[in-house]
């Protein structure tokens, strides 16, 4: 009578090799998930500066109903953070018309998380370099 032929459970080497492959599994999930959170954290953030670039160009074009189109840059708390807007008007190749573009950045960081840009009937003349 052959003794392996009796034995009905795993060797050692088969364990270890369904755990390796088992933490090789789990550990490509985690990463999978971190890398998922991280993505949405900033699509989140970039959906917000949208909606701060938005307001601040209609804050723009409100004020320049108005007549009181001077104030250019900002900021806005939303969403539990601080975004930092500005606008930068030029002239449009549509006389009477100017192009006025929104930026918008974390409070903390340097890089434009949104830009948007509209045309508007021009308040006033524009220097060379394109500032009021």
């Amino acid at each position: 009578m052959n003794a392996g032929a009796d034995q009905r459970g795993l060797t050692l080497i088969e364990v270890l090799v369904a755990l390796t492959i088992l933490s090789l599994a789990v550990g490509s999930l985690l990463v999978l998930l971190s890398q998922h959170s991280r993505n949405a954290a900033a699509l989140e953030n970039r959906a917000l500066a949208r909606i701060v670039a938005e307001n601040a160009l209609v804050r723009y074009v409100g004020a320049v109903k108005t007549g009181d189109a001077k104030i250019l840059e900002g900021e806005q708390a939303i969403g539990g953070q601080i975004f930092v807007w500005e606008l930068d008007r030029e002239r449009s190749s549509v006389n009477g018309f100017e192009i006025v573009e929104a930026t918008v950045r974390l409070e903390d960081r340097g890089q434009v998380l949104a830009s948007m840009t509209t045309l508007q009937r021009g308040v006033g003349p524009l220097d060379p370099v394109g500032q009021p």
